[in-house]
């Protein structure tokens, strides 16, 4: 067989095959999943912790600072026929012609005193409330001397500051009967008290209040008059300063713990409240009832 001609000969082709890299193993998407594991877990255990919360006043400012909020009304829409409808807009700032003549909305100042300044619209009472609230359950507690010394006292936090109740009871009086004297027990509270209240710097305001067994007479209007000073008395002289009582009121049987029930003891009481700071908002002149 004849040999093939040089320029007739097939070319030699070297194929080479070039492998792909593999991807790393499994990649970084498993730590995004891992970290949003994480977070969930966490604000699962945040919600258990609040939920299991015994004050139940905290978990009311809770639930309202989390619940949806109406959206606030800008400037440019307080010219219409309904202006200042939304809380801390002051009521109705700016009037037209077809204004109605009684006020709506919210104070500006009572807006900032009910968590609004806070970024929310709960009424979360402040911190240093209830840091002395749990002051004053622990003065109560050392109370050794007195039996059942809770049973006669009623510490609740409100809105204008925090409010301790000294009331009768069926075993226990404040005050000797129909009278201003007070009892040992109710002297040795409001020193207590007083010397609590001593630290804190803030107002005090004292409210007298009686059951309405003698109706809205005037008999009882004095009575409940004469046990606040009696109080007040009694605060001042356990160091408690004189421009540190803000008011003294009397409420005779206007206002009954138990309103279906108005001779009930728990009903005649002396009741101390702690101040608490006002809002640091302007007040709103314009707001008008």
């Amino acid at each position: 067989m004849a040999p093939t001609p040089k320029n007739e000969q097939r070319p030699i082709v070297i194929r080479r095959v070039r492998k792909a890299a593999h991807a790393a193993h499994h990649g970084g998407a498993w730590k995004v999943a891992y970290a949003d594991f994480v977070t969930a877990m966490m604000a699962f255990f945040m919600l258990l912790w609040l939920v299991a919360n015994p004050d139940k006043v905290r978990l009311k400012g809770i639930a309202e600072y989390f619940s949806p909020a109406e959206p606030a009304v800008s400037p440019s829409t307080t010219m219409t026929a309904k202006p200042g409808d939304s809380p801390g807009l002051g009521g109705r700032t700016r009037r037209a012609q077809g204004d109605k003549s009684t006020a709506v909305g919210q104070p500006a100042a009572e807006a900032g005193t009910t968590g609004t300044a806070r970024g929310g619209t709960a009424a979360v009472p402040d911190v240093s409330m209830r840091i002395l609230a749990e002051d004053l359950r622990v003065v109560i507690d050392e109370s050794a001397d007195v039996p059942d010394a809770r049973d006669n006292i009623m510490i609740e936090i409100a809105r204008e500051g925090l409010r301790l109740s000294l009331m009768d009871t069926a075993k226990r009086s404040m005050f000797r009967t129909g009278t201003a004297d007070l009892n040992p027990f109710a002297a040795q509270m409001l020193a207590r008290v007083a010397a609590k209240l001593t630290r804190t710097g803030l107002q005090v305001a004292i409210e007298g209040h009686t059951d309405n067994a003698g109706g809205q007479g005037a008999a009882n209007w004095r009575l409940s008059a004469d046990r606040a000073l009696a109080a007040r008395t009694a605060m001042s002289a356990a160091g408690l300063s004189g421009d540190r009582f803000d008011e003294i009121v009397a409420m005779a049987g206007s206002q009954p713990v138990y309103p279906g029930q108005p001779d009930r003891p728990e009903n005649r009481r002396i009741t101390i409240v702690a101040l608490a700071a006002k809002s640091s908002l302007p007040s709103d002149a314009s707001f008008t009832f």
